[in-house]
C-alpha cells in the first residue's frame, strides 16, 4: 500500500511511502524532534500533494485511531492487539497509543466519517477507563506524526474488515423553544462558550466539538441568534492559546472548521434550559 508522507504539519507537498516502510521506521527510528517539525503520514487517503478534501485521490481502507491521555497505554495497546480489525498498533512519542483499523475503501468523505464514528462508538467503552479518543482523526486527511515503538504490533495476515457504518440521519424541521432571544440570554451563552473554550489546553478536538454542538442546540433552542452564536464560537477558538500552538494536534484552521461543522450539527438538536 502506498501512502503520503509530509515533511511537517505545514507542508503542502508530499512524497510516497509504503506502509511497510512506515512500520519499519516506527520500529527503528527514534524521533527527537518536536511535533511541529516531525514528518507526518496521512493514512486514510492519498491526494495530489495538498491535504485539502478537494484533492483527495483515493481512500485507502484504513482508519487512523489516536488515543490520548492514556493512564495505562500498555492496556490500551493490548486491547487493540486483540481486535481482529487492527492492522497495527504502537505507542506515540507522548506515550499514548496509535492504531490503524481496516475498513472498506470508501467512496466519499461522508461514508468515511460514518464508518469512523461507528467504530469509535464500539471501541470507546473498552478504552474509556484508560484513555480518550481524539476524534480529530475523523478527518480523512489528518496527519499522524511519526513516532517510535520498537515493539509495534503488526497483523500481517487475516485482518478482518470492520464493516460497521453509522446510519444517515434524516433531516429535521427545527422548531425553536423560544422565538425571542433576549440580551441577557445571549450574554449568558456567549460567556459560557468563551469560558469553556478558553479552558481547553489539551486533547482539544473532542472538547471543542462537544461545546460547539451544545452551542448549536442553544441557538436552535432560541436562546441566542444563529449569527451571534457562530461569531462568538469562532472568536473563542481564534483566541485559544492551545489551538494556536505547535503542540496542538491540529491546525487552527482545522479547529475552526470542526467547530463550525459541529455547531451546525447541533442546530438540528435544540436544547431547552431547565
Amino acid at each position: 500500500m502506498i501512502l503520503n508522507r509530509y515533511k511537517n504539519k505545514y507542508a503542502i507537498t508530499n512524497k510516497e511511502i509504503t506502509l511497510n516502510e512506515i512500520f519499519e521506521n516506527i520500529r527503528t527510528n527514534n524521533i527527537n524532534q518536536k511535533k511541529a517539525d516531525r514528518r507526518g503520514i496521512v493514512y486514510a487517503t492519498t491526494s495530489n500533494n495538498r491535504r485539502l478534501h478537494k484533492y483527495i485521490k483515493t481512500f485507502t481502507g484504513l482508519a487512523f485511531i489516536d488515543i490520548d491521555n492514556c493512564s495505562n497505554p500498555q492496556k490500551v495497546k493490548e486491547i487493540f492487539t486483540k481486535i481482529t480489525h487492527t492492522v497495527a498498533v504502537w505507542y506515540s512519542t507522548s506515550g499514548n497509543v496509535h492504531a490503524l483499523i481496516k475498513i472498506p475503501i470508501c467512496k466519499n468523505i461522508d461514508e468515511f466519517k460514518r464508518r469512523y464514528r461507528s467504530f469509535i462508538e464500539v471501541i470507546d467503552p473498552y478504552i474509556e477507563d484508560y484513555g480518550a479518543l481524539d476524534t480529530i482523526t475523523s478527518n480523512p486527511t489528518q496527519l499522524a506524526f511519526e513516532s517510535y515503538d520498537k515493539e509495534i504490533f503488526i497483523r500481517t495476515d487475516n485482518v478482518v474488515i470492520y464493516n460497521g457504518i453509522e446510519k444517515k440521519k434524516s433531516k429535521k424541521t427545527i422548531k425553536p423553544f423560544l422565538n425571542d432571544p433576549t440580551d441577557s440570554r445571549e450574554r449568558w451563552v456567549i460567556d459560557w462558550i468563551r469560558n469553556n473554550i478558553q479552558e481547553i489546553n489539551t486533547n482539544g478536538y473532542p472538547q471543542l466539538l462537544k461545546y460547539s454542538r451544545a452551542l448549536g442546540g442553544y441557538s436552535s433552542g432560541g436562546y441566542i441568534g444563529y449569527d451571534n452564536a457562530l461569531a462568538a464560537l469562532l472568536l473563542a477558538v481564534n483566541n485559544n492559546e492551545y489551538m494556536n500552538s505547535s503542540n496542538s494536534s491540529g491546525t487552527l484552521k482545522t479547529y475552526l472548521k470542526g467547530a463550525e461543522a459541529s455547531f451546525k450539527f447541533g442546530i438540528e438538536e435544540p436544547l431547552k434550559w431547565n
